[in-house]
């Protein structure tokens, strides 16, 4: 597992059944976040923005604690990668977020 600090931009919750026969259930949360460009090559500069599954769209209430004012946010993110063979996806087992701000 590795364990990273990113900014989260922004977060939307997905809880969908395709009426395609398949029986897949996609439940999650997507967190989409602040990444760094590969400067390695020259051809980049700044930020981009990577999206992360971090599972159990109920997850999304715990963002819900946050006002649109306090993103984007800094959050520890654990999380494993996977590969089906051909290429490598992340997976996020463990967010943990700030404290948030109070309401007056």
């Amino acid at each position: 597992m590795h364990t990273s600090i990113v900014k989260i931009l922004g977060a939307k919750a997905v809880d969908f059944k395709p009426t395609d026969g398949s029986g897949r259930h996609y439940d999650h949360v997507q967190l989409f976040c602040q990444i760094p460009m590969d400067l390695s090559q020259g051809n980049a500069i700044g930020n981009g923005c990577e999206t992360f599954n971090w599972q159990d769209s109920a997850n999304i209430a715990l963002l819900r604690k946050f006002k649109q004012s306090d993103f984007p946010l800094e959050a520890k993110i654990t999380f494993d990668m996977v590969t089906s063979g051909k290429g490598v996806k992340y997976v996020v087992c463990d967010v943990e977020l700030p404290q948030p701000t109070k309401v007056p």
